[in-house]
């Protein structure tokens, strides 16, 4: 692995036992966070499809994170919608391997119920959110940082961060609204 790669997993995985721990805590900071690693996802897989440019290859995903990085501090409740589509939706995709459009669209199915559901119960729904958002990240980069086989590492470490996160926030958030 590049020692540029080695940063970055270094970095997702200190991010993501944060928003693990502590996302609803603050989560201005951690809509912030997780709408940067959207924007910047999202542009990843359309970069190829716009520019060979280097340079640009970089640019613009980080741009398109800082722009959504940006709108995510702003709207919160829309925040809370697409925060929970979008981690439950590329949760099951990353960690069943999905690749037939109907299955990747049941995700993204499942992903807009939970969002609209987490809209109405904002705070356990935020706490499940963050912790499911950092979990995630530890699960992912840790699998590829130890070259481990995705399965059944990614689910186990993914399932295990999860938990620890979810149960420390709900135990230390019960006085914040």
């Amino acid at each position: 692995m590049e020692w540029i790669q080695q940063y970055e997993a270094i970095l997702a995985i200190a991010i993501g036992i944060f928003l693990c721990l502590f996302g609803y805590r603050i989560k201005k900071v951690a809509f912030v966070i997780i709408w940067f690693i959207i924007g910047y996802y999202l542009m990843s897989l359309a970069v190829p499809h716009i520019t060979t440019d280097p340079t640009w290859s970089q640019i613009l995903p980080i741009g398109a994170g800082l722009i959504l990085g940006v709108l995510g501090f702003s709207i919160e409740k829309f925040c809370i919608f697409a925060v929970a589509t979008f981690t439950v939706a590329t949760t099951i995709i990353e960690a069943f391997q999905l690749t037939e459009i109907w299955q990747i669209a049941l995700a993204i199915s499942a992903g807009v119920i939970v969002g609209c559901i987490a809209t109405a119960f904002i705070k356990p729904l935020g706490i499940i959110t963050t912790s499911l958002s950092g979990a995630k990240l530890i699960a992912k980069y840790a699998v590829s940082s130890l070259a481990l086989q995705h399965e059944p590492y990614f689910l186990i470490i993914l399932v295990i961060c999860f938990a620890t996160g979810a149960i420390f926030q709900f135990k230390s958030c019960r006085h914040i609204d």
